[in-house]
């Protein structure tokens, strides 16, 4: 081996370590590893203690993410496109063939001559009636592909259905794209009930994760079918200020821009479990601003705004006053409103070493629309 290479691979070393017979295969997987949500980014918390120093130096846009593209230039150097005869798709595991892709036509301004949105679909193998239906929004910069494989070995009963974001986001306040996602969302609810009849569209669970978050509330917000959506869990991040201010929730008339001119009642019945780290840097936990434009309201006001529209009438639980149903992980219910927020004592935004447990939380959560008192 010549000095450039033992340069190479000492610096490699630094940030993941990895098998040289496959270089950048190796450092996917380990990308994969690391990203414990699926979201297609890594934050701090997802990175090992070793590497984390490093951190900031592989974050090159200063985002407080980084993304694959990213983590191939910290370990493998210039990213090279791959060449075509890698770009076929590897040989199926036993279960790919469920995952089908579909698309739906939509055009807006961005797209004035029509554009093809695709969604991902997985269904239960051999099963008789009907499914329960999960869908799974991506946060900023994700990629539905990525996102169903895991879910849906996880949920072997369910549809599992994962939407892919207009420019790898969904429209909410200052994000790349200003395409019209709740009328997507419910085009992909019509072509379930159509093309997959299995889909028990009774039984419609939603996880978001960031911005995908957000997509959650705007769809709880917006839409009309009130028995539509069973359950509902945000993670990572709570309302922009524009969703919800002046003690009222807001939707646009226009979804192109970000001005919430529309004073609404939203009309969800859903059970809503919301899901914050109190470290969190992206989305501060207790409100404030998120990047140049997007301001947030904080954590557990976001939880106390639905248990209030689903009928609370007492006082928001006090911060002190939570249950701690894990080690580091508070629960706030709102008996008789089945609204829950879990708060993540030092969790950044990718939620960290209590990921895992989270995780187990919002699965049964997805399956009872309960938390067990104690995990």
């Amino acid at each position: 081996m010549n000095l450039r290479k033992i340069t190479i691979c000492c610096a490699l070393f630094l940030w993941v370590p990895f098998s040289f017979a496959d270089e950048r295969a190796e450092s996917e997987k380990g990308f994969k590893r690391w990203d414990k949500n699926g979201d297609g980014f890594l934050v701090l918390g997802e990175v090992p203690e070793g590497p984390r120093k490093l951190f900031e130096k592989v974050d090159k846009n200063g985002d407080g993410k980084v993304n694959l593209k990213e983590h191939l230039l910290a370990t493998v150097g210039k990213v090279k496109e791959k060449k075509k005869k890698e770009e076929k798709p590897k040989q199926k595991r036993k279960g790919d063939e469920q995952f089908k892709r579909h698309v739906i036509r939509q055009s807006w301004s961005q797209e004035p001559d029509g554009f093809d949105r695709e969604y991902f679909v997985s269904v239960p193998e051999k099963k008789k009636g009907k499914s329960p239906v999960l869908f799974l929004f991506h946060g900023n910069g994700g990629q539905a592909r990525n996102m169903i494989g895991g879910w849906s070995r996880r949920f072997k009963d369910y549809v599992v259905v994962a939407p892919q974001g207009y420019r790898k986001s969904w429209n909410i306040s200052d994000e790349a794209s200003k395409a019209p996602d709740v009328d997507y969302f419910n085009r992909i609810i019509k072509d379930l009930s159509n093309l997959y009849p299995v889909s028990d569209l009774s039984n419609v669970s939603l996880v978001g994760f960031s911005n995908g978050a957000g997509y959650i509330y705007s769809l709880l917000i917006e839409l009309e079918d009130k028995e539509l959506i069973k359950n509902a869990i945000p993670v990572v991040s709570s309302f922009v200020e524009e969703q919800y201010h002046k003690d009222a929730f807001w939707k646009r008339s226009n979804s192109e821009n970000a001005n919430y001119d529309i004073k609404v009642k939203p009309v969800t019945r859903s059970n809503i479990l919301t899901v914050h780290g109190t470290n969190d840097r992206i989305v501060p936990y207790a409100g404030g601003m998120r990047g140049r434009n997007a301001r947030h309201v904080a954590a557990q006001e976001t939880a106390y705004a639905w248990a209030r529209l689903k009928g609370y009438e007492g006082k928001k639980i006090d911060d002190g006053n939570g249950k701690e149903i894990s080690p580091g992980i508070v629960s706030y219910a709102y008996k008789g409103a089945n609204v829950t927020h879990l708060k993540i004592v030092g969790a950044g935004h990718g939620l960290g070493e209590k990921g895992e447990k989270a995780n187990q939380m919002i699965a049964d959560f997805i399956r009872t629309g309960k938390l067990k008192s104690r995990y």
